[in-house]
């Protein structure tokens, strides 16, 4: 009976761990077409999305609870429940970058961009598809494609320095207006959250691998 209680849970779990998932990367989808289109009702619904994320994490931590007070849990049982409170608490971290993108486009709201966005909804792409692929390796028990995920964090470092390196000569210019300067300042912010939000899905590929090898790995 408990057996059969702690397989059910532990069916839960993958599943709200999948709809956490779906649900921050589509959140961080919409925070970048919102800022890329200056679109501010989008913008306020990441801003409210940001407690269903929440309470997805919360959810799956009790549940993680409720199995490990029901039955023992050892080896690969064990590695599961501990990378997946850390997964969660990556995917929480991400929807929290969505969260604060939005709240840039509210504060750029009445501001004509410098110029037209192209490498911050690259960086955003490839966060995005690291985040999809790297929940795919976890439902596929796949550690190899868990590990491509990984590799694929330099990409994402590659184009946070274009866009820095972009943004601080905007920033050298001797004729800018303050406007230009917030403008610029946030926009080196997104493109931080974006960066960090390939880190995490690289956290996630590491905790992958070691759920299904059990070997701790560092990308």
């Amino acid at each position: 009976m408990i057996e059969n209680s702690v397989a059910k849970t532990t069916s839960m779990i993958q599943q709200d761990l999948l709809r956490m998932g779906t649900l921050v990367e589509e959140t961080m989808r919409n925070a970048i077409k919102a800022l890329r289109d200056q679109d501010t009702e989008l913008a306020r619904v990441v801003i409210e999305r940001d407690d269903l994320i929440d309470n997805l994490q919360i959810v799956i931590e009790e549940e993680i609870e409720r199995v490990v007070s029901q039955q023992p849990q050892v080896g690969f049982d064990l590695r599961r429940d501990f990378a997946i409170v850390k997964i969660v608490n990556d995917l929480e971290r991400i929807g929290d970058y969505a969260t604060n993108i939005a709240e840039v486009v509210l504060e750029l709201k009445n501001d004509k961009y410098v110029k037209p966005l192209v490498h911050i909804p690259q960086l955003a792409s490839v966060a995005m598809n690291m985040i999809s692929t790297v929940l795919k390796a976890f439902v596929d028990k796949d550690p190899d494609l868990a590990e491509a995920v990984c590799r694929k964090d330099e990409e994402a470092d590659n184009l946070y320095d274009e866009i820095c390196d972009e943004l601080i000569k905007i920033l050298g210019k001797n004729d800018i207006s303050p406007q230009i300067v917030y403008q610029a300042s946030r926009f080196l912010l997104v493109a931080e959250w974006l960066e960090r939000t390939a880190d995490h899905a690289t956290n996630i590929g590491e905790e992958t691998i070691y759920i299904l090898t059990g070997k701790r790995v560092k990308y």
